[in-house]
């Protein structure tokens, strides 16, 4: 469950619904390289690393010099996605539950596990499927890129960045034979609540599925 305590002195107040949500279809992942990279909302000044202090993530030049990097601040820039992309919450996990364990019988929610993430590439070639198979030993964040080229990243703060990932895997290529297209799936988990920090951001001068 929550961290209930202590409570606050009332209940939080759900916010009006303004303008619905939807993220739409993650068509890309940019992976870098966890806590190397944040962009200051408010204070470009205090953007990290130090090559793009003073830019906004909404414009192409922060995204250029961090692309051509040869450090732990590289973000990557892989292929579009080539379909089967979803973000799975996990169902809590509970103790007792019309048995004897608890009082009365009564279902405890102690916790919940990652969500996880799914997606498949089509028809990558030997050298891209090595190059993820690398992306195994990295610790990582990545930012989503959906279907109207928006960036979607964790807003923690006044820090945009990417979201922390864990057990990020990339399975070998699947071939099916005739009339299909070879695929490799990829994976990883993110925590539970990442969607009550999530952050969209639109370019202004490039777009994020072709860059």
């Amino acid at each position: 469950m929550a961290n209930c305590c202590p409570l606050p002195s009332a209940l939080t107040t759900v916010p009006a619904t303004v303008c619905p949500v939807d993220l739409g279809q993650i068509q890309r992942i940019l992976p870098v390289r966890r806590g190397e990279v944040g962009w200051d909302i408010a204070t470009p000044a205090n953007n990290y690393p130090a090559s793009i202090v003073g830019l906004d993530p909404t414009a192409v030049a922060g995204w250029t010099i961090l692309k051509a990097a040869v450090d732990d601040t590289k973000v990557l820039f892989p292929p579009l996605f080539g379909g089967g992309i979803t973000i799975t919450p996990a169902d809590p996990n509970t103790f007792g539950g019309n048995d004897n364990e608890t009082l009365n019988g009564e279902t405890y929610v102690v916790g919940f596990p990652p969500s996880t993430f799914v997606a498949r590439y089509d028809q990558l070639t030997a050298a891209q499927d090595l190059a993820f198979t690398d992306l195994e030993c990295e610790t990582l964040e990545v930012y989503f890129v959906n279907g109207d080229g928006n960036i979607i990243g964790e807003r923690d703060g006044l820090i945009f960045k990417g979201f922390s990932i864990t057990a990020f895997y990339f399975k070998g290529r699947e071939v099916l034979g005739f009339g299909t297209r070879n695929n490799n799936m990829i994976g990883f988990q993110m925590a539970k609540n990442w969607s009550s920090k999530f952050e969209v951001i639109t370019p202004t001068d490039f777009n994020a599925l072709t860059f």
